[in-house]
């Protein structure tokens, strides 16, 4: 890494805010083969202010990628696609069982609410154990060096927000340990599992592009969080 790569991977964390009652937490950021390489992200992240968390749709502005919030209609994210499947399972209501429909509640939500930086706009917190992006998870940078930092950084941030916490969902099998180390408590066995922490909800998750994986796996994971949140 350069010096600017190292300050990205030490300093950004994702998108959204953290006072944010919903977070997601990934292995690292995707990137597009067409960006050829980091250098485009980290100039937008340095022009935006070296901020810890940036507004997701200002960000994908300044690093020309507009396909997940500018041009109609929004191509759904991949990953994006089913932890926003999981969150309006868990609240609720939010889905009408007609897949056109909730299609473009989706998309909706992706280019308006997913990663919003405004308080009062957006209500999720969408952040990475990895500051950098690779196009997959094998040609993924090195996190070992700041891991435990980064760590200790997200830990401290859910102790300060506990009293708007409300759930949190951590993907990627890989990352178990780190999981458990956030969590500060170790997950059970199981390809999904959750922990109760006061009015909290810690989940484990594969990750949202795992081979296996149907939407009705999110919808149902969701459903099964939100009964277990109304007993607290």
């Amino acid at each position: 890494m350069n010096k600017d790569e190292e300050d990205m991977a030490r300093g950004f964390y994702g998108y959204g805010h953290w006072e944010a009652p919903y977070w997601f937490i990934g292995p690292e950021q995707g990137m597009g083969r067409h960006e050829g390489d980091i250098s485009r992200r980290v100039r937008a992240w340095q022009d935006l202010g070296k901020r810890d968390l940036n507004d997701c749709r200002e960000f994908h502005r300044h690093i020309d990628e507009m396909r997940f919030h500018f041009k109609e209609p929004v191509a759904l994210q991949s990953t994006w696609r089913r932890l926003i499947l999981l969150l309006m399972s868990f609240q609720g209501g939010k889905l009408t069982g007609d897949k056109l429909k909730d299609r473009e509640i989706l998309r909706a939500y992706q280019r308006d609410r997913w990663g919003v930086r405004d308080k009062k706009l957006g209500e999720t917190c969408v952040i990475e154990l990895s500051g950098l992006a690779a196009p997959s998870l094998k040609e993924s940078k090195e996190t070992g060096q700041h891991l435990q930092e980064r760590i200790r950084y997200i830990r401290n941030n859910i102790r300060d927000n506990r009293s708007t916490l409300r759930l949190i969902v951590m993907y990627g099998k890989g990352q178990k340990n780190s999981w458990d180390q956030i969590a500060g408590k170790v997950f059970p066995p199981g390809p999904e599992s959750f922990l109760i922490d006061g009015l909290m909800i810690l989940a484990f998750t594969p990750h949202p592009n795992a081979r296996g994986l149907t939407d009705q796996c999110w919808e149902k994971l969701g459903k099964t969080l939100r009964k277990e949140s109304n007993r607290l």
